[in-house]
């Protein structure tokens, strides 16, 4: 039996991930999930169509930022969606109006996961951002099993 920590503490394998998007981020009209292209993920936490699936029973840690440029000008809310349902703690609420001003929202959510499970970082409403820059991240979500 391993130490308790991230991993699960029984000497389990660390499960971990992390997805992100650069350059351009499109959230189809009317809403849905925000597609993020995996960047790390370990064998319990699985990419499948842009959703996360979650493979071992546990406590899970997962958190989210989205960055609006400055140009950006649009009004949604976010929030990771696990199975469907809201993760408390995990809203926030984007009010973007002034195109003058860049723009993060954050979010995070820790649950206990009894069977599978597939987690998704949602939008109420559709967008289409572009980064300033090239390469910039606009989007990013990263987690592990505790």
């Amino acid at each position: 039996m391993g130490p308790p920590g991230p991993g699960g503490g029984q000497g389990q394998a660390a499960q971990f991930a992390m997805w992100y998007q650069n350059d351009l981020l499109t959230v189809p009209f009317g809403g849905g999930m925000v597609p993020l292209t995996p960047a790390i993920q370990s064998v319990g936490i699985q990419d499948r169509e842009g959703a996360l699936h979650l493979h071992q029973p546990g406590v899970y840690c997962f958190r989210y930022l989205v960055s609006f440029p400055v140009a950006a000008r649009l009004s949604t809310v976010l929030s990771l969606r696990l199975n469907g349902e809201v993760v408390p703690g995990s809203v926030c609420h984007v009010d973007k109006e002034n195109p003058g001003q860049p723009f993060t929202a954050a979010g995070q959510g820790v649950f206990r996961l009894e069977e599978p499970g597939e987690l998704v970082l949602w939008s109420e409403k559709g967008f289409s951002i572009a980064g300033a820059a090239e390469g910039d991240t606009l989007a990013s979500l990263a987690g592990y099993l505790l």
